[in-house]
């Protein structure tokens, strides 16, 4: 089982998902959807890329916004996901992971982000 404890200071949020991911016994579909996920919402550029695209559209609330999207994907990719995995608790355990990680990382990209709009 993986807890968000075993991972180092020094470890990035995608890299441990990767790592799991790439060493965990899954479907090849349900791997290639956490992969994706896992590629949009723990990576921090491309969370600021698309917060910079929803604040330019008037978006009122872009980080509500991208976190209920999160949660919506995540959920969908559990329709590539075989039955014995949708209910193996090492699995469930892995994704309330992901979405600790993703609000980690989603903060950090808000962070980065208000600094570069002070900086300007």
């Amino acid at each position: 089982m993986t807890y968000i404890e075993d991972i180092g200071l020094s470890d990035s949020a995608k890299a441990h998902a990767l790592t799991y991911l790439r060493n965990v016994e899954i479907t090849e579909q349900y791997r290639a959807q956490l992969f994706q996920w896992v590629g949009t919402y723990l990576d921090e550029s491309t969370l600021e890329n698309i917060i910079a695209y929803k604040k330019s559209s008037h978006w009122d609330q872009p980080f509500e916004s991208i976190r209920s999207e999160a949660e919506k994907d995540l959920e969908l990719t559990t329709l590539y996901a075989s039955r014995g995995e949708q209910y193996d608790i090492d699995l469930m355990v892995f994704e309330g992971n992901l979405l600790i990680l993703f609000n980690e990382v989603l903060s950090k990209a808000k962070e980065h982000l208000e600094k570069k709009v002070v900086a300007h």
